[in-house]
């Protein structure tokens, strides 16, 4: 499996022996919350203010 960065592609294997077959994402280590005020969400994780067309939502 292949992996795009920066514009590069990189090729990366996976030890699939202890998935089983399967890819297992890592776990994201950026996670931020969008808040009214920019305070801290549910999570006590750092917050950053709403504005109008600033952030976009990809689903």
């Amino acid at each position: 499996m292949g992996l795009l960065i920066d514009g590069v592609w990189h090729d990366v294997w996976y030890d699939t022996e202890k998935t089983g077959g399967r890819f297992v994402r890592s776990e994201s280590v950026f996670r931020n919350w969008v808040t009214v005020d920019g305070s801290p969400g549910p999570t006590g994780e750092g917050g950053f203010k709403a504005e109008p067309g600033r952030y976009h939502l990809y689903v």
